[in-house]
């Protein structure tokens, strides 16, 4: 009994660990997309820049000027590294190190270009548009 329970665990580990990590990236995909666009409706509605600063080297992301949500004040900043999201951040537009994209009063940025995340072995890639400033996952 004791041999087919251990068997049965071998077994469903690599799926429970391939899932778990599914669910990271897909997390931090969505929570990504939701303050992207968060900044530009901010930066529309107010008629003013805002920025988000990626910080690869650290798996973290800053939103300038823009209120937190979990709290009523403080700096917006989302640590991708710790729970829930316990992913990384692998590239943002295909460099390390720190690198931003600025939403213009009218919601348009700056750049477009590709946010590539991970946890364990998987990755996602989230393209934002150039002109829109649209953000898909890919």
């Amino acid at each position: 009994m004791l041999v087919i329970l251990a068997i049965m665990t071998a077994a469903a580990a690599p799926r429970w660990a391939d899932s778990l990590q599914r669910y990271r990236v897909a997390n931090t995909a969505n929570r990504i997309l939701a303050d992207l666009k968060r900044a530009q409706l901010t930066a529309f509605r107010s008629s003013t820049t805002k920025t988000v600063t990626f910080d690869v080297d650290r798996d973290q992301y800053s939103i300038a000027d823009v209120t937190p949500l979990e709290r009523p004040s403080g700096n917006y900043v989302i640590a991708l590294a710790e729970p829930p999201y316990k992913s990384s951040l692998i590239s943002v537009w295909g460099r390390t190190g720190t690198q931003t994209l600025t939403f213009d009063g009218y919601g348009i940025p700056n750049r477009g270009g590709n946010i590539v995340i991970g946890s364990g072995r998987l990755q996602v890639t989230i393209t934002v548009d150039a002109v829109s400033g649209t953000a898909v996952i890919q």
